[in-house]
């Protein structure tokens, strides 16, 4: 099975940041695990993260990732099988420190997923005549 890798402007934007050592890091443990990933659960297991299940409409399940580059490193990603072509493409969206990669995962994951999330179902809440609302997904 072929491995094709594509990459978002944000995930190239961010990759600039960095130095010319660290994005020398950040490709080769991308190149590296990216078989591993695929055939070794105990390697997925140590490297993937997933921050949150989207609740996605319909038989949908998310293929978002975080993948641990080192301590101070993440990459946001999808991986997913394109059994037609007998290949699997890993789409690359951020590379971020790792201090907010819960928040970038969530941000990352929102964006792409829209139109398959379950409908918002808001909560209003009342106390003291004060109304506060809550959205959840």
């Amino acid at each position: 099975m072929e491995i094709v890798f594509e990459s978002s402007e944000e995930f190239e934007e961010d990759l600039k940041t960095y130095s010319e050592a660290e994005q020398s890091v950040i490709l080769q443990q991308l190149h590296e695990y990216s078989p591993c990933l695929l055939e070794d659960k105990s390697c997925r297991e140590r490297r993937l993260h997933q921050f949150y299940q989207f609740d996605l409409l319909g038989d949908y399940a998310s293929s978002l990732y975080s993948f641990i580059v080192n301590y101070y490193l993440r990459v946001i990603l999808t991986i997913d099988d394109d059994p037609l072509f007998d290949r699997t493409i890993i789409t690359l969206f951020r590379v971020i420190d790792s201090q907010v990669a819960a928040q970038v995962y969530q941000q990352v994951g929102e964006s792409i997923y829209t139109s398959f999330l379950q409908p918002t179902q808001c909560i209003e809440v009342k106390s003291n005549n004060v109304t506060a609302s809550t959205a959840t997904y």
